[in-house]
């Protein structure tokens, strides 16, 4: 007898399948209806997730010592789940206003937004909170008394107050060396870092900024996704140079009034900054203060980005010229009669004096406009210009800072130019140029002949790599027996005719060349009428092997004298005499001793550890 169950068997098998293919093709028209793909989306947010932008840090800066000059530290969001929130915002206005310094009825209304069910909205009341003031709120929210009830006869709490960590640009030492620094706006992340070295390596500094879902529901593993920090910077600055810098200026501009004053401070072999200091400044903690504090001819950075008419310090150059191209030596005589005149124009001196018979040392020393007229003619024009594009005046130097402004010098061939502009270009007038630009080309004389590239950046790290920035020449406009030349004649015009006590106490521990300048301000469609001066001093030593070379701008004294030799060269002198001893370089009498064996009688008092600095070398 044939079994009945094969054939019921067949049947369920059938059956089954039949519901199989049928549940098939429903779910896969679920998976295709836009109604269901809706529910799915809207099912999803009840697990309440929340995209957040997380970020890695932003890299350091640090001086050529390793002292941190901008960094990250970390602040709070503090915000206010609503659903959560609605029904305790009295409660919650009175326990957070006052630790997170938030206005109390602003929390109040935020807290009090009526409650929809299902939503979850959070609002920000702040994104500065820090972690002293998250601590003090968590701990205020760890003894509440419980006896506290709402309108709802319900426990009152602060569970509906949530905090974030943000990454935070910082800069310890406030308004240090904030020109060469520059910012990153913290609170408005995306309008770019602004000035200096945040600006001009930006793109290597930045962090990594990535947005990332995170789950509220605690039932969900998440992490944060690791990122990269973006690469460190260190600076050739040293902090402590800068300081000092920074100290002086401040009381110069309070002394003199002056729109700003200004410091470049070079090691002339290596083209190292190792400071560059200006005043007026803002504290980079609180960067928006640059809107009020900087203008259109007062710029944040001057030294690199404000171009002026340099005056008698330009007079440098143009003697290195006449004696580099073979027209002039020290001991040339010039006649001066207090006035030269070129195509029926007359040049006179700063003074409108005449000086009779000098030679080149006394034209440097009287600061003769007629001596340098006279030179640059004998030079001639074609020749003249030829050296200034050697010198690079004219020319960005490409200092590793943003905003280098730089203005072409007009030239023969331009319609601007004329024979008289070689006349007053030779001492200053007619050409503009940066406290930057200035001290690389005459950094040219202090280091026989050769300009090395002006950099302010030693170090760039990242990711456990260190790319060193190496010294290089740029350009060599004069021999080294010129640059020495020109180096002995500024040093006997300065010890002839000493400019101030201060100076002569400098002189008598280094033997120092330099040049003062007074840049008369042309105003437009008038000249050079206007009552206010630019007054300004380069400076290098020791003489016979230079070390430094330090560049002084005083901008339109107001208060007292306007002349260099009296506002920029004491300044000068009074910041060499800081510096001097906390680098450790060997006086004159000292280096005698040490090169010759011929030695002071007295052992010289050693005073250097009353500075407390960490002294290096070279």
């Amino acid at each position: 007898m044939k079994s009945q169950i094969e054939p019921r068997f067949r049947v369920l098998v059938f059956v089954f399948s039949f519901l199989s293919l049928i549940m098939i093709g429903r779910i896969c028209m679920l998976m295709l209806d836009d109604a269901a793909i809706q529910m799915k989306a809207e099912t999803e947010e009840d697990y309440e997730y929340m995209t957040v932008e997380v970020s890695s840090e932003r890299g350091n800066i640090y001086d050529r010592q390793g002292y941190l000059l901008a960094g990250n530290t970390v602040t709070y969001s503090i915000a206010l789940n609503l659903q959560a929130s609605n029904g305790h915002a009295q409660f919650i206005a009175d326990n957070i206003s006052d630790i997170f310094g938030l206005d109390h009825e602003t929390v109040k209304k935020v807290a009090d937004y009526p409650f929809v069910p299902g939503l979850n909205v959070e609002y920000t009341l702040t994104k500065d909170a820090t972690k002293d003031q998250l601590t003090a709120f968590q701990e205020r929210k760890a003894n509440l008394p419980r006896e506290y009830l709402n309108k709802n006869d319900r426990p009152e709490n602060l569970d509906a107050v949530v905090a974030y960590p943000n990454i935070h640009r910082y800069y310890p030492n406030d308004d240090l060396a904030f020109n060469i620094i520059g910012f990153f706006p913290y609170k408005n992340p995306t309008s770019g870092a602004a000035y200096g070295i945040e600006q001009y390596y930006d793109d290597i500094l930045a962090a990594q900024t990535i947005s990332h879902r995170f789950s509220l529901d605690p039932n969900v593993p998440d992490r944060i996704p690791n990122l990269p920090n973006g690469a460190s910077v260190v600076l050739t600055i040293d902090r402590k140079i800068q300081e000092l810098c920074e100290n002086s200026i401040k009381q110069t501009l309070a002394n003199t009034e002056a729109k700003s004053v200004t410091v470049v401070v070079e090691n002339p072999k290596t083209g190292e900054i190792l400071a560059m200091a200006t005043s007026p400044s803002i504290d980079l903690n609180e960067y928006w203060e640059s809107g009020e504090v900087f203008t259109r001819d007062n710029k944040f950075n001057p030294a690199v980005m404000q171009p002026y008419e340099p005056g008698s310090v330009f007079k440098v150059l143009t003697m290195a010229i006449a004696i580099d191209s073979g027209v002039v030596k020290p001991s040339t005589i010039f006649n001066d009669t207090g006035v030269y005149t070129v195509m029926g124009t007359d040049i006179m001196n700063w003074n409108r004096g005449a000086w009779g018979p000098q030679s080149m040392v006394g034209c440097m020393q009287h600061s003769l406009n007629t001596c340098m007229a006279y030179i640059t003619d004998l030079v001639g024009a074609e020749k003249f210009y030829e050296y200034l594009d050697k010198f690079r005046i004219g020319k960005p130097t490409n200092i590793e800072l943003a905003g280098e402004d730089y203005y072409p010098v007009i030239k023969p061939g331009s319609s601007l130019w004329t024979q008289i502009s070689l006349s007053t270009n030779s001492f200053g007038q007619g050409l503009m140029a940066t406290p930057i630009q200035m001290i690389s080309a005459i950094s040219a004389i202090a280091n026989n002949g050769v300009i090395m590239q002006p950099h302010i950046v030693r170090e760039i790290r990242y990711n456990g790599q260190v790319e060193k920035i190496t010294p290089s020449e740029i350009s060599r406009p004069i021999t080294a027996e010129t640059a020495r030349t020109v180096t002995d004649m500024l040093a006997t015009s300065i010890e002839i005719e000493v400019l101030d006590d201060s100076f002569e106490y400098l002189l008598d521990q280094i033997r120092i060349a330099g040049k003062t300048g007074t840049g008369e301000i042309a105003i437009e469609g008038l000249g050079y009428v206007s009552t206010t001066a630019n007054a300004s001093f380069v400076g290098w030593g020791p003489a016979d092997d230079p070390q430094f070379i330090a560049y002084v701008w005083v901008q339109e004294p107001k208060k007292g004298s306007i002349w260099g030799s009296e506002v920029s060269a004491p300044l000068f002198a009074e910041i060499v005499q800081e510096i001097y001893p906390y680098l450790r370089l060997p006086d004159d009498k000292t280096r005698q001793c040490l090169y010759t064996g011929v030695c002071p009688t007295e052992e010289p008092e050693d005073d250097y550890d009353d500075y407390g600095y960490g002294y290096y070398y070279w």
